[in-house]
């Protein structure tokens, strides 16, 4: 199979259980499905090489029994364990949800990689206390079925095209699931681009402490694949509260062979997974992340989280007591550098927390909302409206808000090294503005009095439901950030990013080209056989010489001709998919070479450079009291478009004119009906 073909497949099994989960959510099931499927195949295929090879070795066949007893004692990269195998699900007639969760869950103890993988129980009874099953047994045997008519081992699928297809499957139940998608995906676009200004190494240590489903891991790898490194050349960790996210993560970790090692159903804040000898949080290299916006219940495990606003009021007070709150783990609070964050607004917990983990000369990229940049106010002096005995104002003094000192101690500490803002709603379920902010515990010299700022919001490709960044988008920012203001760098930047984001285009072209053929193959078969059935239908009428007959025969041919063209309409919206496909591609191709040429002339004229982006000293940040809001620094200003004279009075009288013809049209009829006489 073609991953294209691959990919309608298993979005096909998605088809076959959508609706049919009493809200629960389904993608759970296709993507443990789809694994354990190719669990199975993989278990098989490992011994048929085995056996084949000792066949070779000993120079002749062996019989079926023998061939059990190789099977038995062979090395496998996992276990399946006997009666877990997809044969004995696939043998199975009746209670199928019990037989295939009783399989999965074998699977899973056999092997301590997998522990936390098959999350959901197939047998969970349905809602209305019926003690049916909530998948019926009908609907996991069509699931079976469907799954049983492709072999998943890498004799068929090779690992790369399987893991391809399973971000496909991810990115496709990301689109169904709309605003809760944020839950368990972020954008490939932006994961690229923070990927890209990071750039792993080989001996990373690389961390997500919300790693949702995994993808900013898989891309690290996948970068360094590209610069020629194995995957498993660095290290990856994650930790992701969801279990059933968590489970989609490690089998993502498992398909591209990242071997990550993936924590779950605690929070990051308050349960970090990872920690050294003395109970601190462990540092890794280079850190990810994508956390929950504003979460008000950083401070609270899962179990403490209550909507009941007395109990939430006493147990902020025990948690932020007057001496300030203490965090076990050192990260921020009494006895360390940072303020805690406050209680209703959770993103500096994990901005912290992130900077805690790294090491001394760590870095990170952390997609924010952009309230970051200059929520909180600092300190100022009032005037109350009282006077003393003097007759002189009574001043009193506000103290400064948490998140500006934070924000205040990070830029004096020099560890903010690029703040990037995004345009708006490329992100599912998240309007509020975002951006991204690199960390760097190491700084080269030169950078350390500086802070990048970049203003990336005008430029995207606007959808129905959302925005999405383009290929030539990420270009500009990676243009930006890795030329840091130097002009002199720009060309050969431009020259690099150019030629890779030409690839991609045109590989995602292929790739989108494909699907839609893959999608749309049993549509196209169907035309061919209708088109034969027209053609044989027509030749045989002037043969027939019985009137009844060839009446008979006509209204089989229109009704033929019928079916025809309905299928002929659904190959027309095939084609006008794949011109759109190709046309968007085409687009972005001549956009690529438009936004290089923009670039450097921006760099050449410093005055336009401004509206886009800008290195500021750490003096005039101070000066502007540690606010990073990037309006500040950069001229985000889009001006009115220029309107000549002569053309707005030819535009006025033109408009006069249709308001005295309407005028004059309106008396019209009102003198028509007996108005307006006088």
């Amino acid at each position: 199979m073609t991953q294209q073909q691959l990919e309608a497949h298993l979005w096909g099994a998605a088809n076959i259980l959508r609706g049919k989960t009493a809200g629960q959510d389904y993608k759970n099931y296709i993507l443990s499905l789809m694994f354990y499927k190719r669990l199975c195949d993989q278990w098989e295929n490992e011994a048929d090489e085995a056996i084949a090879e000792l066949e070779r070795q000993q120079g002749k066949q062996f019989n079926d029994a023998q061939k059990a007893v190789f099977r038995a004692r062979g090395e496998h990269r996992f276990n399946i364990p006997d009666g877990s195998r997809w044969g004995d699900v696939l043998a199975a007639s009746t209670n199928l949800g019990e037989k295939l969760t009783q399989a999965m869950r074998a699977v899973s103890s056999a092997n301590e990689e997998l522990r936390g993988v098959f999350t959901v129980d197939w047998n969970q009874p349905a809602p209305d206390g019926s003690g049916k099953p909530l998948i019926p047994n009908e609907v996991v045997h069509a699931l079976i079925q469907h799954f049983d008519n492709h072999d998943l081992s890498n004799a068929s699928v090779p690992a790369d095209v399987l893991g391809h297809a399973y971000e496909y499957l991810i990115k496709k139940f990301a689109d169904d699931a709309g605003a809760k998608a944020g839950e368990f995906f972020t954008p490939p676009e932006v994961v690229d681009t923070l990927v890209r200004i990071l750039e792993p190494q080989p001996g990373d240590t690389v961390y997500d402490p919300t790693c949702g489903s995994g993808g900013m891991l898989v891309h690290s790898a996948d970068y360094l694949r590209e610069n020629g490194h194995h995957a498993t050349s660095a290290q990856y960790f994650g930790q992701e509260m969801n279990w059933g996210n968590a489970a989609i993560g490690k089998i993502n970790s498992v398909l591209h062979g990242l071997e990550a090692t993936i924590s779950a159903g605690v929070s990051t804040i308050t349960d970090p997974a990872f920690k050294d000898a003395e109970g601190k949080v462990r540092k890794f290299s280079l850190v990810l992340a994508n956390f929950p916006f504003s979460d008000e219940f950083w401070w609270l495990k899962p179990e403490q989280q209550t909507d009941d606003k007395k109990k939430k009021d006493k147990l902020k007070k025990e948690t932020f007591s007057k001496e300030g709150y203490k965090d076990p783990f050192g990260r921020f609070g009494r006895g360390t550098p940072f303020r805690a964050p406050p209680a209703g607004y959770g993103d500096y917990a994990f901005i912290l927390h992130i900077l805690a983990s790294l090491t001394d000369s760590g870095r990170a990229g952390v997609v924010c909302p952009q309230g970051v940049l200059f929520r909180g106010q600092p300190e100022v002096e009032e005037e109350t409206g009282e006077f003393d005995d003097d007759g002189n104002p009574v001043i009193k003094r506000r103290k400064a808000d948490d998140e500006h000192l934070i924000r205040k101690a990070l830029l004096e500490s020099r560890l903010i090294d690029a703040v990037i803002s995004l345009p708006l709603n490329v992100f599912y379920g998240a309007g509020v503005p975002a951006c991204l902010v690199i960390l760097k515990k190491q700084r080269p010299p030169e950078r350390h009095e500086k802070v990048l700022l970049v203003y990336a919001a005008r430029h995207y490709r606007e959808l129905s439901n959302q925005n999405e960044l383009r290929p030539q988008d990420v270009m500009r920012m990676l243009v930006h950030v890795q030329a840091y203001g130097d002009a002199s760098e720009v060309p050969a930047l431009v020259a690099q990013h150019s030629q890779r984001i030409r690839e991609q285009i045109n590989a995602r072209e292929h790739d989108e080209v494909e699907r839609l053929e893959a999608e749309y193959a049993a549509v196209a078969a169907r035309l061919a056989k209708l088109e034969t059935q027209v053609a044989e239908a027509r030749a045989e009428l002037p043969k027939i010489a019985s009137k009844t007959a060839r009446e008979k025969a006509e209204v089989a041919l229109a009704k033929l001709e019928a079916q025809r063209d309905k299928v002929v309409a659904k190959i027309a919206e095939r084609d006008e998919k794949i011109a759109e496909a190709r046309r968007r591609a085409e687009d972005d191709r001549r956009d690529v070479a438009q936004v290089g040429t923009e670039l450097g002339a921006l760099y050449g004229d410093p005055d336009e450079l401004l509206k886009h982006a800008r290195v500021v000293g750490i003096d005039e940040i101070e000066e502007n009291e540690f606010n990073l809001n990037i309006p500040r620094y950069v001229d985000t200003f889009e001006p009115e478009p220029r309107i000549e004279v002569p053309d707005a009075l030819k535009a006025l009288r033109s408009a006069e004119r249709a308001l005295g013809n309407a005028e004059a049209a309106l008396m019209k009829l009102l003198k028509g009906v007996g108005y307006g006489a006088d």
